[in-house]
């Protein structure tokens, strides 16, 4: 008799079928999470009219928009400026890297807020809200009984609704803010304008010795400053003292006598 073994190839079978239902599970749920972009960006640029024309088309090629622009000028003509650009999350990392493209990038501050929770929970909150509404709707259709229970029940009916049109509100401006990525361009005019290099031993200790220089002299200045502000006070307690020490003399020299 041959003992018989057990078919392991169906668990294999199971086990692999539930990792990948697991696996395809997390990309579903990675792909639905709602991540909010909020990036400031510092640029040099050595003509600003060309940044000025160029960025609008870039914008426009990866399907954002501009929803704020300011101009300013500033002595022997330079101009600088902020631009705030709506772009798809899609194409936000492309947009990042054509836009610094245009000057010399002196700072880039990128904050991501994960807002997946908070948009579930609020279309969970909207849809058990609906579902009350329907209820509510339905006692009143059948209520039969006193005035006073009618106007009741149609308080808390326009309750839940000012609820739900609230919670739809915040809904909208997830959605918005986590479809579209905010980024916030500071952008000045610097025609002779040379990137900072590393420093260098000799630099170090130049700079070293300037901020020591200086903060001597700063200190000799908050002690002037500070010398001149004691001076009337002084004045005002000299006198007193003066006047006891010249009565405690006269009073020593009686009693001496």
């Amino acid at each position: 008799m041959v003992a018989q073994t057990p078919n392991r190839s169906s668990e294999i079978d199971e086990a692999d079928s539930g990792a990948l239902e697991d696996d395809q599970s997390s990309k579903v749920a990675k792909s639905n999470r709602r991540i909010v972009y909020n990036t400031h960006l510092s640029l040099v640029v050595k003509e600003y009219a060309i940044f000025e024309s160029e960025l609008p088309d870039l914008v426009d090629q990866h399907g954002g928009f501009i929803s704020n622009s300011e101009t300013n000028r500033r002595y022997n003509n330079r101009q600088s400026g902020l631009w705030v650009a709506r772009i798809p999350v899609a194409n936000y990392v492309d947009f990042l890297q054509g836009v610094t493209g245009l000057g010399f990038a002196e700072s880039r501050n990128e904050d991501a807020q994960d807002v997946t929770a908070e948009f579930v929970d609020v279309e969970a909150r909207i849809r058990n809200n609906k579902k009350l509404e329907e209820r509510i709707i339905t006692m009143l259709e059948e209520r039969t009984g006193k005035l006073s229970d009618v106007l009741e029940i149609e308080r808390e009916l326009s309750r839940v609704r000012e609820e739900i049109e609230r919670m739809e509100g915040r809904l909208r401006v997830l959605a918005d803010r986590s479809s579209l990525a905010t980024i916030t361009i500071k952008c000045r005019e610097e025609k002779e304008y040379v990137p900072p290099a590393s420093p260098t031993f000799s630099s170090r200790i130049q700079m070293s010795w300037s901020e020591s220089i200086n903060a001597m002299k700063q200190t000799g200045e908050n002690i002037a400053i500070a010398a001149i502000a004691l001076l009337p006070w002084l004045f005002v307690f000299a006198v007193p003292i003066l006047v006891s020490v010249a009565v405690g003399r006269r009073i020593l020299r009686k009693r001496s006598k």
